[in-house]
């Protein structure tokens, strides 16, 4: 009897219960945190690794293809250097974090151009938390991939519309030379960004108007670059500066279901479209600038991208083409002959380079 009351006791007894429940629970809550905390880490190392694969690939493929006399092996040595400097990056946020890439470059010959081909492919390692370790799990893996392939001219087809100021003022000297002169030679670099994009002329159109205190003469689009670059080497500066009818003789020429057709009939693709939007000055009336702006919203409505180029210009002027010009990086503030000539080349890489795609 005795022996069973004491047994009843016991049992019934329900101090202490807390601290074994604690003792059990306590180290369960904190390995389920644990988990959570070393889940969130590998989704974010994957993430960061994507990134790097992904534009490692892409800027190896775009260099390999601008550069003709890069071979396979400096090509895999661009890609492993443009990655070390993506991961360096990454490495203070996950813990003893170590990358072990392979990187394939693979130039493919199809037709007359060369194709490259870029894989890049990256295992990451990261130290899992204290509570993990000790448990067993010393670290967390991921493998992540990215491709990439360009080749100049095979995505490029594209119509460009050169909307020019030829007013009174480009007949001033800048450094001793007319406006008009230095014009005239950074057309030129242009027309050279194209011709070596596009030797065979089968994927580049171009057009040009010019405006003073009205839109002057006009070229239609065409294939043969030589023609465009003879119709501005022609030009004479003098009138005042109205540029609304010459910029909208340019949206409506290059947004033309007529482009579409020329380019269907000649390489099977649909162009990019382009305007190239210069002034060295400001329109004699605000009407005009606002006329412009109009025209300009038109055009990025129709998928046209606008590039615009102050060439030694007033504030007003300025403002006008920084508002028209399809984003700030499209927007080029020429002070002298050397930015102007400078401007049209970058504009000339940006839309004559290969159109690259990532395709994993």
């Amino acid at each position: 009897m005795f022996l069973k009351s004491k047994i009843e006791r016991l049992i019934g007894d329900t101090r202490g219960n807390f601290a074994m429940i604690g003792a059990v629970a306590v180290p369960l809550v904190f390995a389920v945190a644990s988990f959570g905390v070393d889940t969130t880490n590998a989704f974010s190392m994957k993430s960061h690794l994507q990134e790097a694969a992904d534009a490692a690939a892409l800027a190896t493929s775009s260099m390999a293809v601008k550069d003709e006399n890069m071979t396979e092996q400096q090509a895999k040595a661009f890609a492993l250097k443009f990655l070390n400097g993506q991961l360096q990056q990454y490495k203070p946020l996950f813990a003893n974090l170590s990358v072990t890439p392979d990187v394939t470059v693979t130039p493919v010959k199809e037709a007359n151009r060369t194709v490259w081909k870029v894989s890049v492919k990256l295992t990451g390692n990261q130290s899992t938390t204290p509570m993990a370790r000790f448990l067993g799990k010393e670290s967390i893996a991921v493998n992540v991939g990215g491709t990439s392939q360009s080749a100049r001219g095979s995505q490029g087809a594209l119509s460009m519309a050169l909307v020019l100021d030829q007013s009174g003022s480009m007949g001033w000297k800048l450094n001793g030379v007319q406006k008009i002169k230095i014009l005239k030679e950074a057309v030129g670099e242009l027309m050279d960004q194209f011709e070596e994009a596009d030797p065979d002329s089968k994927y580049v159109r171009i057009a040009a108007v010019t405006y003073s205190n009205k839109k002057n003469s006009n070229h239609k689009p065409v294939w043969n670059r030589g023609q465009v670059r003879a119709y501005v080497n022609k030009l004479r500066a003098g009138g005042g500066t109205s540029s609304t009818d010459a910029f909208g003789w340019g949206v409506n020429t290059i947004g033309d279901a007529a482009e579409t057709k020329a380019h269907k009939e000649k390489n099977g693709q649909t162009p990019k479209r382009f305007i190239l939007f210069m002034t060295d000055g400001s329109n004699n009336y605000a009407s005009a600038d606002y006329d412009t702006l109009q025209l300009c919203a038109k055009a990025k409505v129709d998928g046209i991208e606008v590039f615009s180029v102050a060439f030694a210009a007033p504030a007003q002027g300025r403002n006008l083409l920084m508002k028209c010009a399809t984003s700030p990086d499209n927007y080029f503030d020429a002070k002298n002959s050397a930015d102007l000539i400078k401007a049209f080349e970058e504009i000339g890489k940006k839309t004559a380079d290969s159109m690259t795609r990532l395709t994993g």
